[in-house]
């Protein structure tokens, strides 16, 4: 005896702010990802890109001030494509990296 199992409906891609928050904060210096996901059938193909060049989701990646910016994610698949943009804000610490060290710490100004 068999028992038929449906077939999923055919669905253009999907995207929305629980599958890819359009605004993501990273921290300087830790690893993060591009938290972006697509939904379909068939399944979607994901390309993201930052200023033009590609900028693969769920790729773990050590940030720098550099991430900071808009990243434009597109899905496909044959029934459409969906579009969704996704600022990156990176919380930077003062006195790190090419700003040098900012703080109190051999301080000689006034002597």
């Amino acid at each position: 005896f068999l028992v038929p199992i449906p077939a999923l409906p055919s669905a253009g891609p999907r995207m929305d702010d629980g599958t890819c928050p359009p605004s993501q904060n990273w921290m300087e210096g830790q690893d993060e990802t591009l938290r972006c996901w697509a939904h379909g059938n068939p399944s979607p193909s994901l390309e993201c890109t930052k200023d033009g060049e590609p900028f693969p989701a769920g790729v773990l990646r050590r940030v720098t001030r550099a991430h900071t910016g808009t990243y434009h994610c597109r899905a496909t698949n044959p029934l459409g494509t969906a579009v969704q943009n996704v600022t990156v804000w990176v919380d930077c610490e003062w006195g790190l990296g090419s700003w040098g060290f900012w703080g109190s710490q051999g301080d000689s100004a006034g002597s």
